[in-house]
């Protein structure tokens, strides 16, 4: 991808925006981007489309905000989602007398999800409907659902006995950044770079750690539309 300027073939002047993004310590830094009326002598503007490909859309500063504020939370939120149902899991408690669960789920400790109705609305809250209900209840495609609510403990929030953390995933989440393109009022392309600060040439971030996905902005807030990992 990109981050030189170039000539849109109908004078028009798209934007883009690169957020840095720390997982760990939530911050944000917006560079806005707008491409200039020189010819750079490239075939590709910074947006990754061909620089003869019209673009009519204008973001608002207003609409430009709210991606940014919103892309910044729901990466972070899909990060934090990752590590529950591929990752790491959570900690549990240890049936009576070392007993293997009847339901082929443990009780979960966390803090934060103290009922399975916690995790339920977090998960909705990042993701569309569709791609929430394929995390909770289908994770793997095979009708596999990591969580699940313990009815007999009070829907105390469950995790399933097999869980085995993906020890081979490494790709590194510590650092990094987001490139965001409002290509409508409800929809929002996302670039994420892994491992990436704000002093990295974004075209040197290998592919592997590059992930692209869409922001919609549903009737309750803006969503992704899918996992990244």
């Amino acid at each position: 991808m990109s981050e030189k300027n170039s000539k849109n073939a109908n004078g028009l002047v798209p934007l883009i925006a690169t957020v840095l993004v720390g997982i760990a310590a939530v911050a944000a830094v917006v560079f806005l981007i707008v491409m200039n009326s020189g010819d750079s002598g490239s075939n590709e503007s910074s947006s990754g489309l061909p620089s003869n490909t019209s673009i009519i859309f204008h973001p608002s500063q207003e609409l430009v905000e709210e991606c940014n504020n919103n892309a910044h939370d729901l990466v972070a939120g899909n990060y934090e989602i990752l590590k529950l149902f591929m990752l790491e899991g959570t900690p549990h408690r240890d049936e009576p007398y070392g007993n293997e669960p009847e339901d082929g789920y443990y009780t979960a400790i966390s803090a934060r999800y103290a009922v399975y109705a916690d995790l339920e609305a977090f998960v909705k809250s990042v993701f569309t409907a569709d791609e929430a209900e394929r995390i909770l209840h289908n994770f793997d495609g095979n009708g596999l659902a990591v969580y699940k609510a313990r009815e007999e403990h009070n829907g105390a929030l469950g995790i399933i006995a097999s869980f085995s953390p993906d020890t081979s995933y490494n790709k590194p989440w510590d650092s990094t950044r987001i490139q965001f393109v409002p290509v409508s009022e409800t929809e929002c392309g996302l670039t994420v770079f892994l491992g990436a600060d704000e002093n990295t040439d974004l075209s040197s971030v290998p592919q592997e750690d590059t992930l692209e996905v869409s922001m919609v902005k549903t009737a309750d807030g803006w969503r992704l539309t899918k996992l990244v990992y």
